[in-house]
């Protein structure tokens, strides 16, 4: 049957989109992807800035954060890149102790 047909909502972790968390850091990144997962969001990723495209493959990002270990040139070419991709996908932007 198809949810469309019959006026359904399909919810946004259906529609093939996933969070995405890029640090240098892979134990602060598995830390915050645990919390996202905890609220119930089904699909999140970890990365770091030289491997976040590959991990999203063909999938569409509901949002990123992005940890406080970047350096600026990372950050400006991240935000480059994704605003190439969809400039409305939310990103968060993490800061010291808030990154741990």
């Amino acid at each position: 049957m198809d949810p469309k047909s019959v006026g359904w909502v399909i919810p946004m972790s259906s529609l093939n989109a996933l969070i995405m968390v890029v640090n240098h850091g892979q134990q602060d990144a598995d830390n915050l992807r645990q919390l996202i997962e905890f609220m119930d969001e089904p699909e999140v990723r970890t990365a770091t800035p030289d491997n976040w495209r590959a991990v999203i493959g063909e999938r569409r990002l509901g949002a990123v954060f992005v940890g406080a270990d970047l350096s600026d040139d990372e950050v400006r070419q991240m935000l480059s890149d994704i605003g190439d991709l969809d400039p409305n996908v939310p990103i968060v932007m993490l800061q010291g102790a808030a990154a741990s």
